[in-house]
């Protein structure tokens, strides 16, 4: 599975969070920690950043290539600064598209979404499942293979359907409905989930097995002074400030850095009792799109 971080606090430049720590995003790509399917994440990158004093759009830079095989993240991470960044780098499954129409973040105006997880058995039926509630203009906008461009669309869909929502409620109900689909066709769902329209930010950590991915987050780090990050694996692995994110939950971020969690409803789980995954899930040479 991939490794992404988020960024909400001070301005900070792009080196700051991305090459500065000592478990950086560029280690987490090429010797990761706490994986559970593969066992590198060198299928492509990502990085997204705001600066809302010129755009109401992210910044976005996306590549097929390892995080680091491209010279020009580095000639560029300490000339940005931002308060809001989003970073991604990916592990697709063997024999699956590496192509930056694959790689995180994915965008839509001021929105950025990206995932860590799996929808399993993804293209035997999730996936024509999922694109029947994908509405125009977001359907004709899909460029990649993945689940987890499909449940970004299927987000977007849900808030154009219901724009009353909040963002919190808007992915609730996206949550809501894979699960509807995954007991229909038998599919595993893992979603670490991270969204953004530049001002308020949600972070899900939530699976519907016995397996789950790894998701850390601190509000007091030394490194990160009056900020709030949360990534796949700490950032420092001596800095103790780092916390488990809690699972099947989700955190909201408001435009003031501040935030709560709240339970992500888990239809199942029966008396405390996550099911077993099923082996198709887990196996490093199966036919899933691992995200």
């Amino acid at each position: 599975m991939c490794r992404f971080a988020v960024y909400r606090g001070q301005p900070i430049t792009l080196k700051k969070l991305i090459f500065e720590p000592p478990h950086n995003l560029v280690e987490q790509s090429r010797q990761p920690r706490e994986m559970i399917i593969t066992p590198i994440n060198v299928d492509g990158y990502g990085l997204a950043w705001y600066n809302l004093d010129i755009h109401p759009e992210p910044a976005v830079m996306t590549s097929e290539k390892p995080f680091w095989h491209d010279i020009n993240i580095a000639r560029i991470a300490d000339k940005i600064v931002s308060p809001n960044i989003f970073a991604h780098v990916r592990a697709a499954s063997p024999g699956l598209l590496v192509h930056q129409a694959n790689s995180h973040p994915f965008q839509w105006k001021n929105q950025i979404f990206m995932h860590n997880g799996i929808v399993s058995d993804f293209k035997k039926g999730m996936m024509r499942a999922i694109r029947q509630y994908i509405i125009d203009p977001f359907y004709s906008h899909i460029l990649g293979t993945t689940d987890s461009e499909h449940i970004f669309y299927l987000y977007l869909t849900i808030r154009e359907q219901h724009p009353t929502l909040t963002m919190s409620e808007a992915l609730l109900e996206t949550i809501a409905r894979l699960n509807t689909l995954a007991a229909t066709h038998g599919s595993d769902l893992i979603l670490n989930l991270a969204l953004t329209d530049g001002k308020t930010t949600v972070v899900t950590r939530y699976t519907t097995i016995d397996k789950s991915a790894t998701l850390y987050y601190t509000s007091s780090s030394s490194m990160f002074p009056n900020a709030l990050v949360v990534a796949s694996e700490p950032l420092d692995y001596r800095d103790t400030s780092w916390q488990n994110f809690p699972l099947n939950e989700m955190m909201t971020i408001n435009e003031h850095n501040e935030f709560s969690f709240s339970p992500i409803p888990n239809p199942f789980v029966k008396d405390g009792v996550f099911p077993q995954a099923k082996p198709v899930t887990l196996r490093i040479n199966s036919p899933v799109d691992v995200d």
